[in-house]
């Protein structure tokens, strides 16, 4: 198995919409008008996207951005850096779940933001259902951390990476 993550560019967006508004994908990612708005505009400063590939197929997304300190205080995360790297992953293709496809992407981004210095460790917050996620960042080598309110997003479980061969 063969996974690049490739720019997101205007040609994706269809293939990007047609998965926000698939039946896996929806009840995680939420509204996907909006997300295609946001989708459509630059990443702002902190944040990138990458479309997951496998073997010359376009099968997922990945975000990644800094979270801001609004954003870590409203989930009540007040000990968690804004130098930490939050990961979001969707296999939108249902026939390509269940491979590893997910995870190795996850790894990717992992690896590459462990490599800077300024990154402490690596974030997921994963809706508490989402099995399959949760397990997909598992097998990236994260850990639970610990459950938290997300306000009008319900309880999720922060998952986090560190780097390999520290305490921190």
């Amino acid at each position: 198995m063969n996974v690049r993550l490739l720019g997101v560019s205007n040609d994706d967006l269809p293939a990007i919409e047609r998965w926000l508004n698939a039946d896996h994908v929806r009840p995680t990612w939420g509204d996907p008008v909006e997300n295609i708005r946001i989708l459509r505009e630059p990443p702002g400063e902190g944040q990138w996207r990458a479309v997951i590939e496998t073997d010359g197929r376009k099968v997922g997304l990945v975000l990644w951005q800094h979270p801001s300190r609004r954003e870590l205080d409203e989930a009540g995360l007040f000990d968690v850096p804004e130098s930490v790297l939050d990961i979001d992953v969707m296999i939108g293709e249902p026939a390509e779940m269940g491979r590893g496809l997910g995870t190795a992407a996850i790894r990717l981004v992992a690896a590459a933001a462990l490599s800077d210095p300024a990154v402490p460790f690596v974030i997921a917050a994963v809706r508490l259902d989402n099995h399959a996620s949760r397990r997909a960042f598992a097998k990236a080598g994260f850990l639970r951390d610990r459950d938290f309110d997300d306000g009008p997003g319900g309880r999720h479980v922060l998952m986090v990476r560190r780097r390999e061969g520290t305490g921190a």
